[in-house]
Formats: C-alpha cells, structure tokens, sequence
C-alpha cells in the first residue's frame, strides 16, 4: 500500500475539518470550471464545483474505485491523453507530490486546450510551514511532500501559461480557529490557486 491507496482516511480529514474544506471548495469555485482533467483526482474532493464532464486521473488505483464518472490510471508527468484533449485542466495540491515540476507542467499545457487552474499549500504560510514540520517527523503524507512558495507557483505557472487569476483562502493559521472564509485575490492565503491561460 502506498500513501495514495487510502481515499477513506483522504476524505475522513475533510469531513473532520469540514471547515477548511468549505473555504477551500469556496476558492475552486470562483473560478468556475468546467470540463475539467483533474490530474492527481484522489477521491475527487472538487468535483461537487466542476461543472460539466470532468476526467479523473490518479496514480492510484485505489483512489480512483471511490469515483464516480471517467477515470483513468496513470503518471502526471506522462498523461496518456492526445494534445489540446480538455478545455480545462485541473489540479489540487498534487503539484506538492509531483517529482519534476517542468515536465508535469508541460504536460499539463500540452492537454489542455485553454484553461489551467492549479492548487497550492504555499510553503511560505503558516499552514506550509506546520505540514512540513509534520513530514519532518515522518507524517504519512508531508514526509513525502515538496512546498513550494506562492511566487515560485506563479513564476512555475507563467513558464507554461499566461496568469490570469489568483485566489486563495485560509489567512488563519492551524493554532486557530477554523471560521468561514471568502476567497480573495491578494494570494496571501495558504490555500492558493492559480489560473493560467493557453496562449
């Protein structure tokens, strides 16, 4: 079993921080998707906001008997999908497990056709911070994750595709109380999610 194979205790963190995950959905549904590849889909969190047909790929095979619609078993750096396949491509914090950021990328604007919108925990919050002393001590999912800092995604994205849009949520820290938050465009929330655009 490897630390993907488990969509029960995936989805139990949610429902557990039921709040964090409000504000989160809140932030992927500003941006209106729709017909989405969801690369990295795990137990398909999001797609209660995608509109449309929406792809779920996973490395996993275990995370993907949990979803429902199309799904597909495969490696984000090599996505077994034609060029321009999908209006939007979509991804949420698989991009702190994936190994070599350029080619995932690539692949990502290779897919897609006109849209990607991808998801962060910024290394530089607070949240970013307590998940990696989290994997310093040999938490099952941090200890394999890579932060990286909300300008390094935004220079990562804009390598690949024109920014268009940031939106992010979670100003508070994980000491605090969890309380109902709107998105906001500034990017100072830990749960940061940028828009690109195929030119």
């Amino acid at each position: 079993m490897t630390i993907f194979d488990d969509p029960k205790g995936y989805v139990g963190w949610y429902h557990t921080h039921h709040i964090i995950y409000e504000n989160e959905r809140r932030a992927v549904e500003e941006l209106k998707l729709q017909n989405c590849l969801d690369i990295g889909s795990g137990p398909s969190i999001f797609h209660e906001v995608i509109q449309g047909d929406t792809v779920s790929l996973d490395i996993s095979e275990f995370m993907l008997q949990s979803v429902e619609g199309d799904r597909v078993q495969g490696d984000a750096h090599y996505l077994p999908f034609r060029d321009n396949a999908f209006p939007c491509v979509f991804s949420s914090v698989t991009i702190c497990f994936i190994e070599r950021l350029d080619e995932f990328m690539a692949e990502a604007r290779r897919v897609s056709r006109n849209r990607f919108v991808g998801c962060i925990v910024r290394a530089d919050s607070s949240w970013g911070e307590f998940y990696s002393n989290l994997g310093k001590r040999g938490h099952k999912y941090y200890s394999k994750a890579r932060f990286i800092s909300g300008r390094d995604f935004l220079n990562l994205v804009g390598k690949y595709f024109k920014v268009r849009r940031t939106v992010s949520v979670l100003r508070y820290g994980p000491t605090d109380k969890e309380v109902p938050e709107l998105p906001t465009d500034d990017g100072e929330g830990a749960f940061m999610c940028v828009e690109g655009i195929k030119e």
